[in-house]
């Protein structure tokens, strides 16, 4: 990894450009400036009983340390500490001249890529932060978003832990901007934050998509866990800086946990500080795997960034800094935008304007005033990062547009293309209307789901007549008018003696198809999961209905396992012991409950699960499909909803008698493909000695 000299950022070995400023890189060891905070050595002893345990970074004008606090219960609590000169603001040196930049190497001898930088790309300044007379920003004025809701007034106030910051939240027409029952602008107190080992603590339930309204969700959503119960020691208040007291203003004000906030800040021995939780994130420019992404994966982070930055925006706020290098996630996988230094509003420009390579706006390098569409641009540019793994070329922006090429390599959903594309327009004007609207239509392209499913069946190493039948059923129809997926598929288990077993599970799926099809075309919006069930009572009349005709086939049967998928939503009906199971990322579960007597030995407690894998009635079954000459067979159904990266299996008993569970996950878990995967459980079976029929359904949800 190089750091980048100018802000501290981390970089990819034998990058030339710091992904974050735009910086020249080298790789021989960095001499800081003399005027370089000097940083504090290991042990010092800070206010509020922290510690210094190790520099993590250091920039020109920054240190950012690791400290540590030993609470009541004797247990050492960690945390982050940024530090600064407290006169920053006042003694900001004059901006570097453009000609002593470092200059990058001609842009075509750098080949595009998520870390490639054009440091020649920056301007100078057209508009200066305003300074009101006690060093305070008075940039960020009130502005109205799209909605109309009076922006957050940031200044940079007299901050402290426990401490409310001046001026953090403004009134419009005497009421308080944030109306919207969002988290509200109170300190990040110990005091307030959940107890080690309570429910905030454990992983959060996965962001909900469907909500349009982000304010609301992040009211719902769990607080930042913090790992201290006891409060950090009150300081006195202090000036914080304009840099350091706007980044607490914001903490105190942006209560949504995509956020990087600070806990407290103070000021000391000339220097001020801002303390975090240490919180273990990985920015997405250090992904372990790379940048580049499944559409599922890419769709998740970019809709979590949609919601963070939408929450901003709705106070009147711009992020301006979102980029590989300043966007992370936790160990929980959530999204984490770090630092607040960077945040403006519409009728601000920063000092220097930060220009992000491949995802700042345009307009920013032409110069322009830029609105809030400058950040949707950047979701969509770290999106197309995502999912191509490359960053776009920024270097004709002050002119024209830069190339935005999908295939060839890329093979990406149109769909999903097309809503990166307009996201990515030159023109703000072209762009989505809102950074909401653009995750409207994220959300309505995640939940599309595309079932891909395999159909195998096998006469096993021991039987010389296969009595076993599948059948799959897929309507598809991409319309724009009335599109429609119907895909039912059906394993029937036949037994009976001599060839009454092939004739009985024959009889069982075609009477399952035609039910089903006849149910729909009467009515689409048919409850499937009735539908199945019934199609499945309807083939045991039809096995009974063949036995009275003939006589030779009385005692003939078949177990019966379907599936109706109207994605994403389906339903699975059954009677026997062939199963269906469902492999997700809280790993394999079986959905069905076999009729056997061993299964109801199990429930009974007379039989532990392996032992009734080996008992020697495991083979008897309690219900099947013209087993009983009056009444219903006894099927039984539920209903389920697939989400993309969702495992399904359906199989006779010729699989589960030789492959368990374990091994069952094993397989699907390896497999992208479920034909690979089908293909590897009936082999599986018969290696374990295929002593019956095999028959798999594999389904996997992309």
């Amino acid at each position: 990894m190089i750091t980048c000299p100018e802000c501290g950022a981390s970089n990819a070995g034998g990058a030339k450009f710091c992904d974050r400023c735009g910086q020249g890189l080298s790789e021989a060891p960095i001499s800081r400036p003399a005027s370089a905070l000097p940083p504090l050595p290991e042990g010092t002893e800070l206010k509020d009983g922290l510690r210094i345990v190790e520099l993590l970074s250091q920039t020109s004008d920054e240190n950012r340390y690791r400290a540590e606090r030993i609470n009541q219960s004797s247990v050492a609590e960690r945390f982050q500490v940024r530090e600064r000169r407290s006169d920053e603001a006042e003694t900001e040196p004059p901006l570097q001249a453009e000609a002593d930049k470092v200059k990058p190497e001609p842009a075509q001898a750098e080949p595009p890529s998520p870390t490639a930088k054009t440091a020649e790309l920056k301007l100078k300044p057209s508009v200066q932060l305003r300074q009101g007379s006690a060093g305070r920003s008075e940039g960020l004025a009130e502005a109205h978003d799209d909605g109309g809701v009076a922006a957050a007034e940031i200044s940079s106030p007299i901050v402290s832990n426990g401490a409310t910051a001046t001026g953090a939240v403004s009134e419009t027409n005497g009421r308080a901007v944030d109306d919207n029952k969002a988290p509200t602008a109170e300190p990040l107190s110990q005091d307030t934050a959940p107890a080690a080992g309570s429910a905030a603590d454990a992983p959060p339930a996965e962001p909900d998509l469907e909500t349009a309204d982000d304010a609301t969700q992040a009211a719902t959503e769990p607080n930042e866990p913090v790992e201290s119960s006891e409060p950090l020691e009150e300081p006195a208040s202090d000036n914080l800086g304009d840099v350091f007291g706007r980044v607490m203003a914001l903490s105190l004000t942006l209560g949504h946990p995509a956020f990087e906030r600070a806990l407290s800040g103070y000021a000391h021995d000339g220097r001020v500080y801002l303390i975090y939780r240490d919180e273990p994130i990985t920015l997405l420019s250090e992904r372990p795997e790379g940048m580049r992404m499944s559409e599922p994966e890419a769709l998740r982070t970019a809709i979590q960034l949609c919601q963070a930055v939408a929450f901003a925006h709705r106070r009147g706020l711009r992020v301006n800094d979102i980029c590989p290098a300043s966007v992370g996630y936790s160990s929980e996988g959530r999204i984490r935008l770090i630092g607040l230094d960077r945040i403006s509003n519409d009728d601000e420009l920063q000092t220097e304007p930060l220009y992000n390579d491949g995802y700042t706006a345009p307009e920013i390098y032409k110069g322009r005033k830029a609105g809030k569409q400058a950040d949707l641009f950047s979701i969509g540019a770290l999106l197309y990062t995502c999912l191509t793994g490359e960053r776009l070329e920024a270097e004709s922006w002050r002119e024209e547009a830069g190339a935005i090429r999908f295939y060839p390599p890329h093979v990406v959903t149109p769909a999903l293309e097309q809503a990166v594309r307009r996201a990515l327009a030159f023109d703000p004007s072209g762009r989505w209307p809102s950074v909401d609207a653009f995750k409207t239509e994220l959300v309505r392209l995640s939940s599309i789901v595309t079932i891909q499913a395999s159909v195998l069946t096998d006469v096993g190493m021991v039987r010389e007549l296969n009595e076993d039948a599948v059948m799959a059923a897929e309507y598809r129809r991409d319309s724009q008018v009335e599109p429609a997926q119907n895909l039912l598929y059906v394993i029937a288990d036949g037994m009976g003696g001599a060839a009454a077993g092939e004739i009985a599970s024959a009889i069982a799926v075609g009477a399952i198809r035609n039910h089903v099809e006849q149910g729909i075309t009467a009515n689409p919006s048919i409850d499937i999961r009735q539908l199945l069930q019934e199609a499945l009572e309807e083939a045991n009349t039809q096995i009974l209905q063949y036995q009275a005709a003939h006589d030779e086939a009385r005692g003939m049967g078949s177990t019966g396992v379907s599936t109706l998928i109207m994605p994403p939503d389906a339903a699975v009906a059954w009677v026997g012991d062939s199963r269906a199971y469902f492999y997700d990322n809280a790993g394999l579960r079986q959905l069905t409950k076999d009729h056997s007597l061993v299964q109801r030995l199990i429930e009974i407690g007379q039989l532990t699960p392996e032992e009734a894998r080996h008992h020697e009635h495991k083979n008897v079954i309690t219900r099947s499909l013209g087993a009983r000459q009056s009444g219903p067979a006894g099927a039984e159904s539920l209903a389920l909803r697939f989400k993309r990266g969702d495992k399904f299996l359906m199989c006779s008993d010729g699989l589960t008698t030789h492959v368990d569970d374990a091994d069952i996950a094993a397989i699907l878990r390896k497999h992208k493909d479920p034909g690979e995967a089908a293909r590897e459980l009936i082999v599986a079976a018969n290696a374990g000695g295929g002593s019956d029929n095999i028959s798999v359904v594999v389904v996997f949800a992309a």
